[in-house]
């Protein structure tokens, strides 16, 4: 089959599942509207990839708005008119560059496009106060040319930063009160105190300050200043450029700010303790539009982007000694005792939702692109199943372990709505095969539902060793009396796994403190990816790719953690048979303790 006929295949392909989707129409008539059709925000594609083409080409045309919907492999084009489009299409339709790969991208016109508009549910966090034009122009080129410095000193990996008063340890996200630095807070900035004074902000004069120097698609992962080095007010005066910081709370909620340059953003309550800030790396930020709705003011993420420029922060703080004292015991590194072995319901469903499913939302179609097959056991395993049975994947991921069975019921849950999404294409077609939204420790699915469950990678995700006994006894429950189940976890030991890249753990530092984070009270390391696990309960970086230049980048977009606790020998076997289940077989395959066991 000729190139010509492989790409009409996969636009008709591409077609069908859009049309099915999202009720878009493919169609061979030019028009404003063309899809990209493997190329999108899962892919790491940016908008300004699709600039720099059109600028490279010279092309006579506007630029286009960009539209990539988060999570997936596609995105779309609109241009000023059906010319524009057309010429843009012609230009690079199969002839660019999709990929690192050298993917050819593909394209096709399209009726419409999805409206992209977010309506921002929830008001800004409690204790978040924002000064716009707190200083004039003239002053803020005054602070630029103070705190503006040489790259090539203090570069950190995502930015530029220096410190005055104590130096702030990444590391711990504290300061060492001990080795005070000789460079104190400039007199310059005397000038805000007193100005927040006769704004009614009597905070006094902070004795730490971090200067931040940020390009344009440079950003700061989600974080929350420790509790116990700092007091309860932080400042952060932004210069020289505009930027959108995303503010999560471990409840799920979600809202962006957008901070205007020559504003002071001060963090109170709420705000300082209770959620957790970051700006995304991104060249761009999205226009934030504030309407009256229903007589109600309510905040709109649109799909118009304004650029970044060049951006410098500096970040206030007041430090202070001992254990906090604050009301906010989430993300608090004083909390008592505080360790997943004793970690109460509560604060362990707040780890979850901060470091696994907020994370699975955001990596979902990226996270797709990396699982294609299932694992050999569970093949053999599903190969095994007796016609007629009824089958539950719970904790589904894309649905790459629904096989192609048409003689069984086949039933995928999955808690993560990004997910769900990827499982539903993957199973399309397949008779005798569903997906439904679920959480496994919070089922509403009937008692003895099923003759066979599967449970993927998923039990090592929960946060105590209470939640993980009663996901196993939630599986228990579910299955008929004699039914049968494959479990399987990450094992702690992955000498025997391919994990492992050998040149990675010998580069290892071994005196280099480890990155913690603190969630819930708990301190948890932050993993070296490719290396052995030396803890049972860690974070995990999951790195995303972006675009850069012509192609795809090796370096990572941005970096998400996911929580993990991974399994000593024998401990996946004395959960299952806590729950009341009989040991059919357990082994090791590939780094994974694995399970399958029977219903009593």
């Amino acid at each position: 089959m000729n190139d010509e006929n492989k790409s009409l295949r996969k636009r008709k392909r591409f077609a069908a599942r859009l049309k099915s989707s999202k009720g878009i129409l493919c169609t061979e008539t030019p028009g404003k509207y063309v899809v990209l059709c493997n190329a999108g925000q899962a892919t790491g594609l940016e908008k300004d990839y699709i600039f720099k083409l059109i600028k490279e080409k010279e092309l006579d045309i506007p630029l286009p708005k960009f539209i990539a919907e988060k999570g997936e492999s596609h995105s779309f084009l609109v241009f000023p008119t059906s010319e524009d489009c057309k010429l843009f299409y012609d230009t690079f339709n199969d002839k660019a560059k999709a990929d690192e790969n050298g993917t050819p991208l593909y394209m096709t016109f399209v009726e419409t496009v999805p409206n992209t508009e977010v309506i921002c549910q929830h008001e800004n966090p409690k204790g978040l106060h924002l000064l716009n034009n707190f200083i004039t122009s003239e002053e803020e080129k005054i602070f630029l040319k103070l705190f503006d410095w040489n790259p090539e000193t203090n570069n950190l990996k995502n930015r530029l930063v220096r410190h005055y008063g104590y130096e702030f340890r990444y590391g711990s996200n504290d300061v060492d009160l001990n080795n005070p630095l000789i460079e104190k807070i400039p007199n310059e900035c005397e000038v805000l105190w007193k100005r927040l004074s006769e704004l009614g902000f009597d905070v006094g004069v902070p004795d730490q300050l971090t200067v931040n120097k940020y390009q344009p698609g440079q950003g700061i992962p989600s974080h929350v200043d420790r509790h116990s080095p700092f007091e309860g007010t932080i400042l952060s005066l932004s210069l020289g450029s505009d930027v959108v910081m995303d503010w999560k709370h471990h409840s799920g909620k979600y809202v962006p700010v957008l901070i205007p340059t020559r504003s002071l953003l001060i963090m109170q309550d709420e705000a300082r303790y209770d959620w957790q800030h970051g700006i995304q790396p991104r060249t761009w930020d999205p226009v934030i539009d504030h309407r009256l709705e229903n007589g109600r003011n309510i905040k709109v993420i649109t799909s118009d982007t304004i650029q970044r420029q060049t951006r410098i922060s500096l970040t206030f703080r007041w430090t202070r000694s001992g254990p906090c004292q604050c009301t906010y015991k989430t993300l608090c590194d004083s909390v008592e005792k505080a360790s997943p072995d004793n970690l109460e319901d509560k604060l362990a469903s707040n780890l979850e939702e901060l470091h696994v499913h907020q994370v699975y939302e955001q990596i979902a179609g990226h996270f797709s692109t990396t699982r294609h097959k299932p694992w050999p056991k569970v093949v053999q395993f599903m190969q095994g199943v007796v016609p007629g049975s009824v089958v539950l994947d719970l904790g589904c991921g894309n649905g790459k372990n629904i096989l192609r069975r048409n003689d069984i019921v086949q039933i995928a849950g999955e808690r993560s709505s990004g997910l769900l999404a990827e499982c539903k294409e993957h199973i399309r077609g397949i008779s005798g095969a569903d997906c439904v939204r679920l959480d496994l420790l919070n089922t509403t699915l009937r008692d003895e539902t099923a003759d066979v469950v599967i449970c993927i990678a998923v039990i090592h995700h929960f946060s105590s060793p209470a939640r993980r006994l009663q996901s196993i006894t939630t599986i228990n429950r579910l299955l008929r009396k004699g039914g049968r189940a494959l479990i399987t976890v990450w094992a702690k030991d992955q000498t025997k796994s391919n994990y492992l890249l050998k040149s990675k753990q010998d580069q290892l530092n071994e005196t280099e403190p480890e990155t913690q984070v603190t969630v819930a009270g708990v301190n948890l390391p932050v993993h070296e990816n490719r290396t052995q696990f030396k803890h049972q309960d860690l974070l995990v970086p999951w790195k995303l790719r972006k675009v850069n230049e012509n192609k795809l980048s090796s370096q990572p977009d941005n970096t998400l953690l996911r929580y993990y606790h991974v399994f000593e020998e024998n401990e996946l076997d004395d959960l299952c048979k806590e729950a009341n289940f009989i040991i059919e077989d357990s082994f090791y395959e590939e780094g994974n303790w694995c399970v399958v066991c029977k219903k009593k």
